[in-house]
């Protein structure tokens, strides 16, 4: 009976301030615990950041003219490239009619461009675009053209541009 008294004595003002005090009490605690948190967390991310600063300045380190150069393919291995690009449209079963080359060298460097048009799903055209520059790091994809025929077909008709880097032979 005493609580019963307690808690008309209290009314609904007093059980509403003893519900605001226990609600303030736990979000005392669990701000603790959310403090605490906090602070590991930030500790691990400035472990981490230290740990990305080497690499980041690796990374980021200029890179000359001539190395740049030294990294690309020689001219020997163009044709192979060529060929491994051509046939990455074919495993992902895209029709190409006929495909275009033109070569040009400058102060060392060489570039092929490579116009190939190919008709295929949207989705197919992505896969061959994204498994072309993964395939080739010297590889660039200079231009896209995408046309459909008409709204009800599937299939696109893509004009691809892209261009082999490599070194010219001396």
């Amino acid at each position: 009976m005493k609580r019963t008294a307690l808690i008309k004595s209290l009314g609904w003002p007093g059980l509403a301030g003893l519900a605001a005090l226990a609600l303030a009490i736990a979000a005392v605690v669990l701000g603790q615990r959310w403090d605490a948190q906090a602070v590991k967390l930030q500790a691990e991310a400035r472990e981490l950041r230290a740990k990305a600063r080497p690499a980041a300045a690796a990374a980021s380190a200029p890179v000359s003219v001539q190395q740049w150069q030294a990294s690309l393919p020689p001219s020997s291995d163009r044709q192979q490239r060529l060929a491994d690009l051509l046939e990455l449209g074919i495993r992902l079963d895209l029709n190409g009619a006929r495909t275009e080359h033109r070569l040009s060298t400058s102060e060392g460097l060489e570039r092929l461009r490579v116009t190939m048009p190919v008709t295929g799903s949207y989705a197919q055209v992505r896969r061959f675009i994204a498994a072309a520059l993964a395939h080739d790091p010297a590889l660039s994809l200079d231009a896209v053209k995408l046309r459909r025929v008409s709204p009800m077909t599937a299939d696109v008709d893509a004009e691809l541009q892209w261009s082999l880097h490599g070194r010219a032979a001396p």
